[in-house]
């Protein structure tokens, strides 16, 4: 007889002892809440150990793979392999889930037959891994290390990677653990097991340590925003881009511009207008620039102008106006200016 995955679970539980399936019921969550009990909650609701817990949930397995219903799963346990197969040998648990579950099917139900599996190897969450299955404990091995070494990689970055490169990465340091090429799709599945390899907004890639990948607050956030756009914005129009790309973030103009004036990666260059200073953008006022660009000897009238435009989004005619000023600046009777000593 073939089973569904929740008709498949309930009929496992029913092969076994009652107090058994209802410890197994509530370590996997397999009620209708879906609520997982930890091995303290379980053995404070029956007056025992936790490691009492442990031992009638490790029985309560054992039951069930011995039981005459087991050799049913085996259709169930076929379609689990192959599709870990097809993500090229290891996947996050959470892939898996968005794959056999569903409205009707609860991902409870898919762990629970898969930790049922004969033939499929788990490995739990920590700081650095999701939740994943495999088939090959070598395999998986490999792909982790593989992946370490391109996570400690782009950590030492400063600025995020496109995916291409990325997966070139990837395929380079699989390749050095014999691990076949494998498709963009499979290189996907391997890249979602790491916790410290994401994408940001804009689907750049780096480390998850990174600002750049996990913004850390509304300044954060537009600076991305103004890398993406490559050039000046005015505050309020970066507030609207933040709120269309970061939708679970609701800012006001008003914030974002309060960040942008208390944030040195940002220069005023314009009335409400907003630039990075990696784009050669200078703090201070118009007459500070014309300073700046004159420090290094005299200039002709365009030349100063260009440089000043460079770093301000002034008015040619705001720049000739500040030149007026005789207690900064002369001009030479060859027409240039310069700064006065």
């Amino acid at each position: 007889m073939a089973y569904d995955i929740k008709t498949a679970s309930e009929a496992m539980l029913a092969s076994i002892p009652k107090r058994s399936a209802a410890v197994l019921e509530k370590r996997f969550g397999l009620a209708k809440s879906g609520k997982r009990f930890t091995l303290e909650a379980i053995g404070n609701s029956y007056g025992i150990t936790r490691e009492r817990v442990r031992q009638i949930e490790a029985d309560g397995l054992n039951r069930i793979r011995k039981a005459s219903e087991f050799s049913n799963l085996e259709p169930l346990f076929l379609s689990f392999t192959e599709y870990i197969k097809q993500q090229g040998g290891i996947v996050a648990e959470s892939q898996l889930f968005s794959h056999f579950s569903n409205e009707n099917v609860p991902s409870e139900a898919v762990r629970f037959l898969l930790t049922l599996h004969p033939n499929v190897i788990y490995r739990g969450e920590s700081d650095i891994w999701h939740s994943r299955w495999g088939l090959d404990g070598i395999m998986m091995d490999s792909i982790e290390h593989a992946l370490q070494r391109v996570s400690d990689v782009i950590k030492l970055k400063e600025e995020t990677i496109a995916y291409e490169q990325l997966a070139n990465m990837m395929q380079k340091e699989l390749a050095a653990e014999s691990v076949a090429t494998p498709s963009h799709a499979i290189l996907s599945a391997y890249i979602a097991i790491s916790k410290q390899i994401d994408k940001n907004y804009f689907n750049q890639w780096g480390h998850t340590s990174s600002s750049l990948v996990r913004p850390r607050g509304v300044r954060d956030l537009a600076y991305l925003v103004f890398q993406q756009a490559g050039a000046p914005m005015h505050f309020s129009a970066a507030a609207e881009r933040i709120r269309e790309v970061a939708t679970a973030r609701r800012v006001h103009a008003q914030t974002v511009h309060n960040e942008l004036i208390k944030d040195n990666r940002f220069v005023l260059v314009g009335r409400g207008m907003y630039g990075l200073s990696e784009w050669g953008y200078e703090p201070g006022t118009v007459q500070d620039i014309i300073i700046r660009a004159l420090s290094s000897g005299p200039l002709s009238k365009d030349a100063l102008v260009e440089k000043v435009l460079h770093k301000r989004q002034v008015k040619e005619n705001t720049i000739l106006i500040n030149l007026q000023n005789r207690k900064r600046f002369k001009k030479f009777s060859d027409g240039t200016y310069g700064n006065v000593v």
